[in-house]
């Protein structure tokens, strides 16, 4: 089902969360991660299936950057320690459905993340080429309870303002 699909048919399970200024990115994949990294507690009792990732670039890199989404992918390992909490909002503007996904713009994870899916970047230095990347993500990707996924640059410094959409479903 896509996002709009989720919110049309009256669903208060859907829920967004993005940076409101431009920020740095982590370069490569580090535990101290910034940017944007949405973690699934492992109380949550839900899967987090993302819908869609969306990347605006604030800045130009000094060379080619390559931003790809990372995941930390053992649900036992410790809990993401939340530095810069984001806010979360229900996708139904005015829903008092709260989430149980948290989004931060800073985050110290408990081991280095693995990438797992490609969304693209700037391919010139000094350049961008595509000033926002969607990726219509439509539950390729679930975060079980314990799970987290990060937005990285593996190359080059960058800043962007991201966002997330998500679906929140019944983990058992």
């Amino acid at each position: 089902m896509s996002k709009g699909q989720y919110i049309a048919n009256g669903s208060d399970n859907v829920f967004v969360a993005s940076n409101q200024a431009g920020q740095a990115l982590s370069l490569a994949l580090s535990t101290t991660q910034t940017g944007f990294t949405l973690t699934n507690p492992v109380q949550s009792g839900v899967n987090l299936i993302i819908l869609q990732i969306r990347v605006a670039f604030t800045t130009a890199p000094a060379g080619i950057a390559s931003v790809v989404a990372a995941a930390n992918v053992n649900p036992i390992a410790a809990a993401v320690t939340q530095t810069t909490p984001l806010t979360v909002r229900n996708a139904k503007l005015g829903s008092t459905q709260q989430a149980s996904g948290l989004a931060a713009s800073a985050v110290t994870l408990p081991a280095a993340p693995v990438v797992v899916r490609a969304i693209g970047g700037p391919v010139a230095t000094g350049s961008v080429s595509q000033p926002q990347i969607v990726d219509d993500v439509d539950g390729a990707l679930a975060l079980t309870p314990g799970t987290a996924l990060s937005i990285n640059s593996l190359t080059t410094a960058i800043s962007a303002i991201i966002s997330v959409t998500w679906a929140e479903v019944n983990a058992f």
